[in-house]
């Protein structure tokens, strides 16, 4: 499924045992849920996981996924690069409760069965990584140029368009004066 010496599943109890280091690379296409992003699907995600045992015996899984993927501005809707960077730092669980019981500046991954799919951790690394609005430093061009005719809204339509909610409002702010 990956290239490179990424395996597809990941035994984290195994792993954490062994202090196993995972590194390599997949392409944002081998990852099902960031499938939407069709432009960014040649791109590379670069992985660098470390498994082991935290002061407290706890498996633990740090390192850090990256990838740039392709998303829409939302200033002026072109394509804009845009780099993921998700820095990983999770705790191995494998019970709802085990989760409710660590401390509150821990993540938990829970993990209910031996083997975990890497593409699934990968996912969901990079999702929540993502920018809440993708937006070019600067725009390639302008949103707008300006010449185009007013849109409807204007700071004078609340007089004008009886459909304004606001219109009624107007209206009545009027008649205190």
């Amino acid at each position: 499924m990956f290239s490179g010496q990424l395996p597809p599943y990941l035994e984290p109890r195994k792993f954490a045992d062994q202090e196993r280091v995972i590194e390599g690379e997949a392409r944002v296409g081998e990852l099902p849920r960031l499938r939407e992003y069709r432009d960014s699907q040649d791109q590379p995600v670069r992985v660098s996981l470390a498994f082991g045992r935290d002061e407290d015996g706890r498996g633990r899984v740090q390192g850090r996924v990256e990838a740039t993927l392709i998303l829409v501005c939302q200033r002026c809707l072109e394509p804009v690069h845009h780099p993921v960077v998700a820095d990983v730092d999770l705790v191995l669980v494998w019970s709802e409760d085990q989760a409710k019981a660590l401390p509150a500046d821990l993540d938990p991954l829970l993990v209910t069965e031996e083997r975990l799919s890497l593409a699934e951790l990968l996912e969901e690394e990079l999702l929540l990584a993502l920018p809440l609005v993708a937006l070019h430093d600067e725009c390639p061009r302008p949103a707008s140029t300006g010449s185009e005719p007013e849109s409807e809204g204007g700071p004078d339509d609340t007089q004008t368009n009886p459909d304004n909610p606001f219109a009624v409002l107007a209206r009545l702010k009027g008649r205190r004066k």
